[in-house]
């Protein structure tokens, strides 16, 4: 199967070759060295100078991990979708007190909107210990001016900036200290191509001092446990040295290609489905200004039924993900990150043409 889906994506042949290494001691010489140059090349990839932190499991972990460290009473949840909205109900399973401010489907959030919401808790005498904002909401294919919003987060220094960049980190530009981002965590089975298994996030120097004053930061997820170990290069417990071995190796592919070149692929990838999108009558899901480069989420608008071709290309062995939760049938994904190609797309959109004429003949 040939995964056209937001994440997981495609993985490499020799990526997942490394998959296949002996396991090793996971506090052994080898697993230190391969993971400080993991957290050497991740820095390299984000941006940054910051803690590395990683574990094995979900990006939902680290989101867990983010809100247990960082807030002591309230947090701020931008939500415009069904991740963004996630992190929003996992400050409250921890017992935080949660604030949201949404936004229509198919809009993003842009940094006076931010301004406002954080001014008013501050004149309510209620300022938020953190902010959440999904970079690249890969339920709608939006995504928010990260770099507009940081720069609005420096006006309000006691609140902590998490971003998640689950499926755009690698495949658009990031740049964490340049953007002044507290937490930024993905994971790394969209746009790094990578088997889905490991969690990662950059944490600021405020982030640690904040969380050595937050209490019940629980155990596997305690941002200060995690760095302590980190100075022995080791994980506090038994991490995946397989997914380790193939990040070392994903990351060199991607310096090899070059982040620039990397971030520009995908946009072109990107202007290449919208056309072809087009040319059928479907059209973005999003506003104009908040068009993701790693998802597009097309709108049926004037176009025929698409899922039925979703069926017969599935049949044939690529998978294109129908619309996310209430926007199913109404919209489809298609991911064009990590490995994938602008010849992918093309041989993608042969087939997806190919089962738009059969059910029409059909018909």
């Amino acid at each position: 199967m040939k995964l056209f889906i937001p994440g997981p994506t495609q993985v490499a042949p020799e990526i997942l070759q490394e998959m296949a290494r002996p396991a090793i001691g996971h506090r052994t010489e080898e697993c230190a060295r391969v993971w400080k140059e993991c957290r050497s090349g991740l820095r390299q990839l984000m941006g940054t100078q910051e803690e590395i932190l990683m574990i094995t499991g979900p990006a939902s972990a680290m989101m867990e991990a983010s809100i247990r460290n960082t807030v002591a009473t309230r947090s701020l949840h931008l939500v415009c979708g069904a991740f963004s909205k996630r992190w929003f109900d996992i400050a409250s399973a921890c017992g935080k007190e949660a604030h949201a401010l949404e936004v229509p489907l198919g809009q993003g959030f842009q940094g006076a909107q931010v301004r406002e919401a954080l001014q008013s808790g501050i004149d309510k005498g209620e300022p938020f210990d953190a902010i959440t904002l999904v970079h690249n909401e890969t339920s709608t294919g939006v995504t928010s001016p990260l770099e507009e919003v940081g720069a609005v987060l420096r006006e309000f220094p006691d609140t902590l900036f998490l971003v998640d960049t689950v499926s755009s980190m690698a495949g658009m530009e990031v740049q964490v200290d340049a953007w002044g981002i507290d937490v930024c965590l993905f994971g790394i089975q969209k746009a790094m191509a990578l088997p889905a298994g490991l969690a990662i996030a950059s944490v600021s120097a405020a982030v640690l001092e904040r969380a050595e004053s937050v209490p019940n930061r629980g155990w596997f997820l305690d941002f200060i446990k995690l760095r302590d170990r980190n100075l022995k290069e080791q994980s506090p417990t038994t991490p995946s040295t397989a997914h380790l071995y193939a990040l070392a190796a994903q990351l060199k592919r991607i310096f090899q290609e070059g982040l620039e070149a990397r971030w520009e692929r995908h946009a072109a990838m990107a202007q290449q489905t919208r056309e072809w999108a087009r040319g059928h009558g479907w059209g973005p899901f999003p506003e104009e200004p908040f068009l993701s480069n790693t998802v597009s989420c097309l709108a049926r608008g004037e176009g025929p039924d698409f899922a039925p071709a979703l069926e017969i290309l599935k049949s044939q062995g690529l998978l294109v993900s129908n619309g996310y939760g209430e926007l199913k049938g109404k919209t489809f994904r298609i991911g064009h990150m990590g490995e994938h190609t602008s010849t992918d797309l093309e041989d993608l959109f042969r087939h997806f043409d190919n089962a738009l004429e059969a059910k029409v003949t059909e018909a």
